[in-house]
């Protein structure tokens, strides 16, 4: 199988998967208990958070980590757990629907328009203190990465406010501006980085308050109650440590694959190619797309019939069959829309996946 779909989730990174049976072994009981055992998960859990936090230059006492089934989830509870009626919430209009529908169902939400590059076009007024920013960093479609410091700065003129972060395409990949961006809330995945599955974490600055989703036993004071898995947490440490560490070392790899892919799709112009991530994208996010074609038929084919895993842009798009809010936003037309593909590099990533997927693609598009 060649697998050019990070983006949609990471595979589990073999150091992972391999340390899965010690860990369940030795901290498997419920760590919210009495015992000397529970004490022991406990522990562990708060070690997990420590090293989260450290991974983003996160001093002890600046925030605190509430641990979720995901990203989706540390998205809602930020959004719905911190709305202010008053102060509305902005939220960026090509964010992924984790972030968009939350926003929506709060009410008083104005949605960010984008340009044809991807970038939020800041709105002149409206924004308060009590306003609630919502900013995908790096875009789960386009690849396109917001200017942070810009925003909070933007913020800052027009009246302040909190800024939430969906960092689930940069953790571990961008370097995050956690305190010069003045970030109060980060939710970030697991399954991103090579993690294990639904295990993710919403990252509060202290000072900024919230209201529970999930009531019950009263677990990470009261917030988010529920057992904490033990396992999970500090298996999405450890895979955050090593993505983190190998953050700058790995960045050159990607580079020379997006470029290398970038080159490789320059012949298929004669089909209708058209690029779609701007030029100063993330390099782990590639979208283009061939106008007058089904995006999901060529995706179909090519995991059918060449064994190559990508997709048409967000996992969620493809399963509601609607076309990409992201793209449309960017200016891009229905038809083009259509034919959208996206790759994403990770971890694995060789240039043996890419030269794999253009004869894949070539012989697809061919055989269309």
């Amino acid at each position: 199988m060649v697998y050019l779909d990070y983006a949609a989730s990471g595979l589990v990174r073999e150091e992972i998967a391999n340390r899965y049976a010690e860990y369940c072994r030795d901290y498997s009981l419920n760590p919210h208990g009495g015992t000397a055992q529970a004490e022991a998960c406990r522990r562990k859990i708060q070690e997990s958070e420590h090293r989260l936090l450290q991974c983003l230059g996160i001093r002890d006492g600046e925030a605190h980590v509430l641990w979720t089934s995901g990203g989706t989830e540390a998205l809602n509870l930020a959004i719905r757990g911190s709305f202010d009626e008053h102060g509305g919430i902005f939220v960026d209009a090509a964010a992924h629907p984790a972030m968009l529908h939350p926003s929506e169902a709060c009410g008083n939400c104005c949605k960010m328009a984008i340009d044809g590059e991807g970038r939020i076009m800041f709105p002149e007024n409206g924004l308060t203190k009590s306003s609630l920013v919502c900013v995908c960093h790096a875009n789960n479609e386009s690849g396109a990465v917001q200017d942070l410091l810009s925003i909070r700065h933007q913020m800052n003129v027009a009246g302040g406010g909190r800024l939430l972060v969906d960092a689930a395409q940069s953790f571990g990949k961008l370097p995050i501006p956690w305190r010069s961006a003045g970030i109060d809330l980060l939710a970030v995945s697991s399954r991103k980085i090579g993690g294990p599955a639904s295990v993710g974490a919403l990252i509060v600055r202290n000072g900024i308050k919230l209201r529970p989703l999930i009531l019950g036993g009263g677990q990470q004071g009261g917030l988010r109650s529920g057992t904490v898995d033990t396992v999970g947490v500090m298996m999405f440490a450890d895979a955050a440590e090593m993505a983190c560490a190998e953050q700058d070392t790995i960045m050159d790899n990607i580079r020379h694959l997006n470029e290398l892919l970038w080159e490789g799709l320059k012949p298929f112009e004669k089909y209708g190619f058209v690029r779609l991530s701007p030029q100063d994208g993330s390099p782990y996010i590639a979208s283009f797309a061939f106008k007058g074609y089904e995006g999901a038929v060529l995706k179909r084919i090519l995991a059918q019939n060449e064994g190559i895993v990508i997709s048409t842009g967000s996992a969620c798009s493809a399963e509601s069959g609607e076309l990409s809010h992201v793209f449309r936003g960017m200016g891009f037309d229905d038809a083009t829309v259509r034919g959208a593909l996206r790759v994403s590099f990770g971890h694995g990533s060789q240039e043996g996946d890419v030269i794999a997927f253009l004869a894949g693609l070539k012989r697809t598009i061919e055989g269309y």
